[in-house]
């Protein structure tokens, strides 16, 4: 199967996924497009992260189907799994980077794990990597010394060195103040724009879902509620959908959006 002409990224049929007798995401069937970005939305406990870790397969699969970049995650180990794992990037809520290594020597990691480019070659790379999240003057910091905002970018760079045809978010802007979370958010429109990149986004954050979603999956006790673009989410009647994001009116951050029309 050619996966580069593949039109959706995720084809999940009836996907349900669990722990031993406990099954958490119990009928999940949407189909995620190539080039977007899509949130994933819901109360807490309702299966936003576990969707996230199940479609590269963290989580055992009870039922169903799912395919990722047109292959069959659960059908996959060894050399093939190592190699769609490198089509992948995946961007943790505290960075994931390991506090030892310099915010270069993080980036390095997944070049080395997945190609045989010469160190010379593998540097200058994630020094372009750096450069798009303008973060080149961060090289040879360790992550303990970055602030909140930097290491988010870090953690994003990390996810896109191996330029994956799709980025996993989990709470992107978790902790982040808005004024950082809107830059932020900002970033990942732009990267998306200028590479193409798809995004699946875990969030509860009104302010980032409304900047950067392109399309919403809302999930309620492990059960698709809403599946479909931004602006029909805004306009539903469903009572799940309008009580989430009537939310907005009484969270909002006027400074924030100031913000974002700057930056746009």
């Amino acid at each position: 199967m050619d996966t580069q002409q593949t039109p959706y990224v995720v084809e999940a049929e009836h996907f349900a996924v669990g722990y031993g007798e406990r099954t958490i995401l119990h009928d999940i069937t949407t189909k995620i497009k190539r080039g977007s970005v899509t949130c994933i939305c819901g109360g807490s406990g309702c299966g936003k992260s576990t969707f996230l870790r199940a479609t590269i397969g963290l989580v055992p699969h009870k039922g169903g189907q799912v395919r990722v970049l047109g292959e069959d995650v659960n059908a996959l180990d060894g050399e093939a799994r190592s190699a769609f794992l490198a089509r992948v990037g995946f961007m943790y809520q505290n960075g994931g980077l390991i506090n030892s290594l310099t915010v270069l020597d993080n980036l390095k990691i997944p070049l080395m794990a997945h190609t045989n480019l010469k160190d010379d070659v593998i540097e200058e790379l994630v020094y372009h990597k750096l450069a798009q999240v303008q973060l080149t003057h961060a090289v040879h910091l360790l992550p303990g010394e970055l602030s909140g905002g930097m290491l988010k970018r870090a953690g994003f760079a990390r996810a896109m060195v191996l330029e994956p045809e799709l980025v996993l978010s989990d709470e992107p802007s978790a902790g982040l103040d808005p004024v950082t979370a809107a830059d932020l958010d900002a970033l990942m429109v732009r990267l998306k724009e200028e590479l193409g990149m798809t995004l699946i986004v875990v969030t509860h954050d009104l302010d980032s879902i409304k900047r950067i979603a392109d399309r919403i999956v809302m999930l309620d006790k492990g059960y698709v509620k809403f599946d479909g673009p931004l602006d029909e989410a805004l306009q539903s009647d469903l009572p799940l959908v309008k009580n989430f994001f009537a939310r907005a009116s009484k969270e909002g951050h006027p400074g924030v959006n100031s913000l974002w029309q700057k930056l746009n």
